[in-house]
């Protein structure tokens, strides 16, 4: 049975913990949960883990300053711990057969397939997001890192729709990115063409707000979460400049 969603909440982004927006809403009312959470990666050991965003996931050479977020020092075990607790609260939320996509990297990725099934969603793969455009430095000895993952689940089977993704996203961000881990926004145009007309797609990490804004323009309904007080300031400035309606169910 589909469930009522309270005006105060649809179509916001929030500046609350998810967690806390998330127990707000009622069972079975989103039909795609698209997200990239903090990866609490960039290192081997706590030490390297526990320096700030910018200092893991920032080039050198790299001379704009963006603003820090919090929560991404959890060592392995605690994240884990950590994606079950959001997702079990997400697929309570999920319609059947909804669909999610969370963004993660190479580190991380064995946990949080783990952590997915955990929660109760059929893992169904991963997509790749090459984010160089194949014009990455070589690593000497080595492979190089350009890539970021996109895992994919459904709750239940997979919903029937006229809609072929590729496994493989070769998009580049624009620049001047709003956040220093910013996805591109024709990936998350693609990505939100799993929810259905008039659907709900919730991202409970939103940053600066990319997978909504390309909800929004899809004319889905959305849901957002940020609890950092910049992003959410850009976040919402971005939605608010979109003026598009939802599509009805």
């Amino acid at each position: 049975m589909q469930q009522t969603i309270s005006a105060d909440l649809i179509n916001r982004v929030h500046q609350a913990d998810a967690l806390s927006i998330m127990r707000a809403l009622p069972d079975a009312c989103v039909d795609l949960v698209f997200t990239d959470p903090p990866y609490s990666s960039g290192g081997t050991t706590s030490a390297s883990r526990s320096q700030a965003p910018s200092s893991k996931y920032i080039g050198g050479d790299v001379k704009t300053v963006y603003p820090e977020f919090q929560h991404d020092s959890k060592d392995q075990r605690s994240w884990t711990f950590w994606c079950m607790t959001w997702l079990a609260e997400a697929y309570r939320v999920c319609r059947n057969e909804a669909h999610l996509a969370c963004f993660v990297d190479w580190r991380q990725l064995p946990s949080l397939t783990d952590a997915i099934q955990a929660a109760g969603f059929t893992w169904r793969g991963v997509a790749v997001w090459d984010k160089t455009g194949g014009r990455t430095r070589p690593r000497a000895g080595g492979f190089a890192q350009q890539s970021e993952f996109l895992v994919w689940a459904t709750k239940g089977a997979v919903r029937r729709a006229d809609v072929y993704l590729p496994g493989v996203f070769s998009e580049r961000l624009a620049h001047p990115k709003r956040h220093m881990t910013e996805k591109p926004a024709q990936l998350a145009r693609d990505v939100v063409r799993l929810a259905p007309p008039g659907g709900v797609v919730l991202d409970p990490f939103t940053g600066s707000g990319t997978f909504l804004a390309a909800a929004k323009e899809a004319g889905l309904n959305w849901i957002g979460c940020e609890l950092e007080p910049s992003y959410h300031q850009v976040a919402t400035a971005r939605l608010a400049e979109l003026d598009v309606l939802p599509v009805a169910a």
